[in-house]
């Protein structure tokens, strides 16, 4: 275990992705992988494919015309009727596959934690 020091946001977020603990100023103690300290928060055990929420989504455009809209629900209406719902076919003489060949991530830590930066005593980076 190496101890992270001094604890600033810059250089505790060069170590996102290594397995840490994190020893609380009430001393609770974590593990787990650091995914991202930004905004005062430390999160543990964050997805790393998937982006910030922080980030604003896309506005539609308003500018639109009404008729453009209701020429957009009449071609959804059409596809609608004009195709059936189609329900899944059963290939397997069980429900459910029981054994998975394919290559999955491993995640060997629990669940999406954030803390809060000011609150964190120590910070170790395991090996």
């Amino acid at each position: 275990m190496e101890q992270i020091y001094p604890l600033e946001e810059d250089i505790v977020s060069r170590y996102c992705g290594m397995p840490v603990y994190i020893i609380m100023k009430d001393g609770s103690r974590h593990i787990g992988r650091l995914s991202k300290c930004k905004g005062g928060k430390l999160t543990l055990n964050g997805d790393p494919n998937v982006s910030d929420a922080d980030e604003p989504e896309a506005v539609p455009d308003k500018s639109s015309s009404k008729k453009s809209k209701k020429n957009s629900k009449s071609k959804f209406q059409q596809q609608a009727k004009s195709s059936k719902p189609e329900q899944p076919v059963q290939t397997q003489s069980y429900p459910f596959d029981p054994y998975y060949y394919e290559p999955r991530p491993y995640y060997p830590f629990r669940d999406l934690i954030t803390l809060d930066f000011a609150l964190v005593a120590f910070l170790f980076l395991l090996f």
